[in-house]
């Protein structure tokens, strides 16, 4: 768990391959670099970035105040804890004889009090650090108005170290400036990283990512899906290696030799490794082991993409008070405003969905029913009036005070469809005969060109499975998130160009839930059968 301001504490190896990575070594002239850590905690990188500044100065004779005054610039929000690494950085100064003065001068010059978001930007070599876990949620109002405006990648469903991240590489001075942090990497996959994804794509270079979930690389444990990254401005591909738990300072070693020296695909003792093609704009960047990512780049050339096979998808309708609008009975309102819901808790539950109902007030043109219309549609909503006008899109539009939040898309009302839920651990679609319309907690796929078994059967197998678990968002335990912007990614044979006979099998594999028949019809589906 993080502790105070998303706090949480690099292990000592760690911190070590943090810095090797980007290229922070003893042999280079130190003394004449500048590097930012933007939230010191207790002092951790702050020590070891001392440890190998001081052996480099020694070694050219540049050990001393003036040599040293602006090779180090740290932030960090909390007093105490800026105290604390003040008196580290004053420490190992005084022990490595330096004056005493010198000393406590530096430490007070090197180690600021202070928002590292907020603070004027300073020209540097590198920036080098673990960013704060601090979600969105958990980010004060006003501070995150105040990033937000800041930082053209950072919206208010940003965790921080989106803004660490744009801030850190807009200091960088030069082209052979280094950024290299160990962080999340939700960035690189979900919704709210697609602007930094494209701010990097277009200006910077990613380096290398160093995949460390599950990996004990914290002091206190951590479900934060923590990656070593490393981006600068160079170009070339992306060195990418993911970390099995079992991974530890013993694999440094070979994994700091793969990197600097192989540079190929590569299986270690506890990773595997592979180079990446960086992708272009905000694309996705594939996050699994390497050999699942090179069968699912080969399959996105290959094949069209869900959508350009024929599907159509997005998500059920939102209503901002669930409470008041999705009812148990269907007889509170005058019947034409009553429509049959699909909510996937209860099919969950119970595999049915019969008693939900929605308080409608659309009409099939898309406008807002008159109320004076419907007495009783009307003392319904009268009636929990003070529930629903407080809502964000109430007060946007007074008159318009009883809307739900999306409008129904009826056209999709009455067809077949798939229904995926938002989070699950497995690929389980959910066929709909579309009587009933979904709720905002699933996923709809409808489809003129695919017989909707067949797809379900595509898409409940390993083989579309491994397109999210490579391409999409994952939470712990590695239950796996199917939106909409995800299942998009999920590239599939063209309808027609499955036989008769394998569309049969998918069909019957699902309709009865039967996965590894499915998976076996998906592999001659997609010509990977042996």
């Amino acid at each position: 768990m993080a502790g105070k301001n998303g706090v949480i504490y690099t292990k000592q190896w760690t911190v070590k391959l943090v810095l090797d990575v980007a290229g922070y070594t003893s042999d280079l002239p130190l003394w004449n670099k500048v590097v930012v850590e933007p939230s010191c905690g207790h002092g951790s990188f702050i020590s070891e970035i001392l440890d190998r500044l001081i052996e480099s100065a020694k070694k050219d004779n540049k050990f001393d105040e003036n040599n040293l005054a602006n090779c180090i610039i740290g932030y960090e929000l909390d007093k105490e804890s800026a105290d604390i690494t003040r008196s580290v950085v004053f420490k190992k100064l005084v022990s490595n004889g330096m004056d005493i003065t010198e000393a406590d001068t530096l430490a007070v010059k090197w180690i600021a009090h202070g928002d590292y978001l907020l603070a004027d930007d300073i020209p540097c070599d590198y920036v080098i650090g673990n960013p704060p876990y601090l979600r969105a949620t958990d980010i004060p109002a006003k501070a995150r108005e105040l990033y937000c405006d800041r930082f053209s990648a950072m919206t208010r469903g940003c965790d921080i170290f989106v803004g660490f991240i744009e801030k850190g590489l807009e200091s960088l001075r030069n082209q052979d400036g280094v950024l290299s942090y160990i962080c999340a990497d939700r960035w690189m996959q979900n919704q709210y990283g697609k602007k930094l994804r494209d701010l990097i794509s277009k200006n910077y270079h990613l380096d290398t990512i160093i995949r460390m979930h599950g990996v004990d690389a914290f002091e206190t444990e951590v479900s934060a899906y923590p990656a070593i990254t490393r981006i600068d401005k160079q170009v070339g591909k992306i060195k990418y290696a993911d970390c099995e738990d079992s991974f530890g300072c013993e694999d440094v070693k070979e994994l700091k030799r793969w990197l600097f020296d192989i540079k190929e695909d590569y299986s270690g003792q506890h990773f595997s490794a592979m180079m990446l093609n960086n992708p272009k704009g905000n694309m996705v960047i594939p996050l699994s082991k390497p050999d699942k990512i090179k069968n699912i780049l080969d399959l996105m050339n290959k094949f069209p993409s869900l959508e350009d096979s024929g599907v159509k998808l997005g998500i059920g309708l939102a209503t901002g008070k669930d409470d008041v609008y999705i009812v148990k009975s269907p007889d509170l309102v005058e019947k034409e405003r009553m429509l049959p819901m699909f909510n996937m808790k209860d099919w969950r539950r119970r595999g049915n969905t019969d008693s939900n109902w929605l308080i409608n007030p659309w009409n099939k043109d898309g406008s807002l029913v008159n109320l004076s219309d419907f007495p009783k549609l009307q003392l319904y909503f009268e009636n929990h009036k003070s529930d629903i006008a407080n809502r964000h899109v109430a007060k946007k539009n007074q008159n318009a005070w009883y809307r739900t939040i999306d409008k129904i898309n009826w056209q999709i009302l009455g067809e077949p469809m798939l229904l995926f839920p938002d989070m699950a651990m497995n690929a389980a679609p959910v066929y709909s005969d579309g009587s009933r319309y979904p709720c905002h907690n699933c996923y709809w796929l409808v489809s003129k060109k695919w017989d909707i078994k067949v797809l379900g059967g595509l898409l409940m197998s390993d083989i579309a499975e491994s397109f999210i678990d490579a391409l999409g968002v994952k939470m712990r335990g590695g239950t796996k998130r199917f939106q909409a912007q995800y299942l998009r990614l999920i590239h599939v044979p063209s309808p027609d160009d499955i036989s008769f006979e394998t569309a049969k099998e998918l069909k019957i594999a699902f309709e009865k839930n039967d996965r590894d028949a499915a998976s076996r019809a998906a592999l001659v589906a997609y010509g990977l059968e042996s």
